[in-house]
């Protein structure tokens, strides 16, 4: 599996006018998406929202080639470890090529369906990203294929969104000095007790259907 990151000025709009204002896990609007109302007002349209992106690259200095690459450069540098270690614990693999999509805005949704996912820039920790997000791919290849018709969508959510704190376990080096995945507030009890589950079980199925069953 290979991530290959790209900037795509239709996805950066679409990701800006589907994900800026809410998402299923944060209600609030995320600064880009702020900024492109007081530009824009209400209602922005892709004529709108493709205006604003070129003038907030440009305010901003942010030169997408640059970053792009930087991205490319980092991942490359984690790739087969991570893989290595992903594919211990899930017992899967994920399909030949993953894209990494890079965005103005702060809230990076994805797309296990479209193999894809995005990436804010600019980003510090550009890993924490890819990791995160490819998580969730083994989550949906290795235990959770189908279970969001069986556990319902909350339930799959919650698990497969804490289910990432394994991260700090198994990759911590990999995730870049000092960085941590933090996880949304409202998961964090679950993410604590995955931790206590899995120092005495490092079983990816079993800790599923363990909490699955709750």
């Amino acid at each position: 599996m290979e991530v290959e990151y790209k900037y795509d000025r239709t996805k950066d709009i679409e990701c800006l006018l589907t994900k800026g204002k809410t998402s299923y896990n944060s209600s609030h609007t995320t600064k880009a998406y702020e900024q492109l109302v007081i530009s824009k007002g209400e209602n922005p349209t892709e004529n709108d929202t493709d205006q604003f992106i070129t003038e907030y690259l440009l305010d901003n200095s942010i030169d997408t080639e640059t970053w792009r690459a930087k991205f490319q450069e980092e991942w490359t540098r984690v790739s087969s470890e991570y893989q290595k270690r992903a594919e211990a614990i899930f017992g899967v693999t994920l399909p030949p090529t993953i894209t990494g999509f890079l965005t103005i805005n702060q809230r990076c949704p994805y797309s296990i369906k479209n193999n894809y996912f995005y990436i804010a820039v600019p980003t510090a920790s550009p890993n924490r990203f890819a990791l995160h997000e490819l998580w969730h791919f083994y989550t949906w290849y290795g235990v959770g294929e189908n279970e969001q018709e069986r556990l319902g969508k909350e339930r799959y959510n919650a698990l497969k969104e804490s289910l990432t704190v394994l991260l700090n376990i198994e990759c911590s080096d990999l995730l870049g000095d000092g960085v941590v995945d933090a996880g949304y507030p409202q998961h964090q009890e679950l993410r604590a007790e995955i931790v206590a589950f899995w120092e005495t079980n490092k079983d990816i199925k079993a800790l599923w259907e363990h909490f699955a069953g709750r």
